[in-house]
């Protein structure tokens, strides 16, 4: 399995109820743009003999930066069925401090690193649609990761479903940790999901609910492709406020 050199109790669970903060601030951006969070979600290719100096890099990197004020959330995980595609999801209180971030010595340095690693990065400039985050992590945290495009004149009425699934998702079941949903800012009907569960099932609960219930019989028209996966985590990680 790759990335075996993951320690959990060392890297992934660093979630404080600073994660009620991030809901609460997402949602209060949806009404107030001036407020929105800036969001990085990247796609990239790893070099398949890399893995691991990837993986140890990366976490370096994340812990790191969960030392820096304007970093919201950084997630990365790998496809589970190929290891080699990575996603990274990242969350800043706003632009400069992702320009903060690009200066500091830790980011110079992982980016030094792996340069020679990535085979192909794909960088999407997206815009939040829903985020949703528990105030602590346990658990062995299965992600899965969602590609969906949405039939465009049934965009507004599909945003209104899934922030309703979300919502409940996050607030009634203890083992759905945190889902985030973003859309491409060139192309608003492309959506990406990043969604944390304490474990299977976790997740296997989740889809038998009745709020996911009525969230896929409301949404089914409005889909018009899906594309689920599910990936191994790299790092997860919330700062300490």
């Amino acid at each position: 399995m790759p990335f075996p050199s993951i320690h959990p109790a060392r890297h992934f669970w660093k979630l404080t109820l600073f994660g009620t903060s991030l809901l609460m601030l997402c949602q209060t951006t949806l009404a107030q743009p001036v407020l929105t969070p800036l969001v990085r979600f990247a796609e990239l290719e790893i070099d398949q003999a890399r893995l691991d100096d990837f993986g140890k890099a990366a976490r370096q990197n994340a812990e790191a930066s969960l030392l820096e004020p304007g970093i919201l959330a950084f997630h990365t995980a790998a496809e589970k069925d190929n290891p080699g595609r990575v996603r990274v999801l990242e969350i800043y209180v706003d632009a400069q401090a992702y320009r903060t971030h690009v200066q500091t010595p830790h980011f110079q340095k992982f980016r030094a690193e792996t340069e020679a690693m990535i085979l192909r990065r794909e960088l999407h400039e997206v815009v939040p649609v829903r985020f949703g985050a528990k105030a602590s992590l346990s658990g062995q945290p299965l992600v899965r990761v969602a590609e969906l495009t949405i039939d465009p004149a049934q965009l507004q009425a599909y945003k209104d479903a899934v922030m309703e699934e979300i919502d409940t998702s996050v607030r009634t079941e203890p083992g759905v940790l945190g889902i985030y949903a973003v859309a491409l800012k060139e192309q608003p009907i492309q959506l990406r999901f990043f969604e944390i569960y304490a474990d299977d099932a976790a997740y296997r609960q989740h889809i038998e609910s009745p709020h996911f219930k009525k969230y896929v019989e409301t949404t089914k028209s409005m889909i018009a492709s899906r594309k689920l996966m599910e990936a191994q985590p790299i790092a997860l990680t919330l700062p300490s406020r």
